[in-house]
């Protein structure tokens, strides 16, 4: 890897530092948990945490899972390092890889979550395609974040280079995309402080 995207990548590397700087742990366990009650029962599933960054979500979903199994993806190696050292629990995989070449297996897993990360996915429909490859039918795709798009647009904007950019669609485009990859649209919705799509891969 040269060029662009092995200065994004580098760039991500060096945010890992201080990915946590601007929420207290009380706003990101409210933002996590607000996504996570919208779906039940989590007892047994198997998950994929997509742009799992340094390992937000693991605290809260590991002791929903159970005997549930984890997977969770990033592309930073920085990031990875991170989650892997809140996290470690075997019931956690930790893989460095972009989502469009991940390896996972199809029709493997019971849920694909994205929390605060689907605006640094550069083709938003190949994300979806895979998501709906690697949910059994019925599956479901969770996608959310607890800032509104206008105001995450200005994180990032202050963030620097890497992620000036990176900015999330209104939420019915990601619906229809959703739709045209495969899924049901179970709730879509987002205003100043929240953003919320969830979805289940069509049998």
């Amino acid at each position: 890897m040269d060029g662009p995207e092995a200065a994004r990548r580098a760039a991500f590397g060096v945010l890992a530092e201080r990915w946590d700087e601007g929420k207290s742990p009380e706003a990101i366990a409210e933002g996590v948990l607000e996504g996570l009650s919208l779906l039940g029962d989590l007892g047994g599933l198997r998950v994929v945490d997509l742009g799992a960054g340094p390992g937000r979500l693991e605290p809260f979903l590991l002791p929903r899972l159970g005997g549930g199994r984890v997977v969770a993806v990033d592309y930073s190696p920085e990031m990875i390092v991170r989650g892997a050292a809140r996290a470690p629990d075997v019931r956690v995989t930790w893989l460095c890889r972009d989502v469009a070449d991940a390896g996972l297996p199809s029709d493997a897993f019971d849920l694909v979550l994205c929390f605060n990360a689907f605006p640094h996915f550069p083709d938003p429909a190949t994300v979806l395609g895979e998501a709906r490859r690697w949910l059994v039918p019925n599956g479901r795709l969770l996608v959310w974040h607890d800032l509104g798009r206008t105001r995450l647009a200005e994180v990032h904007r202050r963030a620097g280079r890497a992620v000036e950019r990176d900015l999330l669609p209104p939420v019915e485009e990601l619906s229809e995309t959703a739709r045209r990859a495969g899924f049901e649209v179970e709730r879509a919705d987002e205003d100043d402080a929240s953003y919320t799509l969830l979805a289940r891969r069509r049998p």
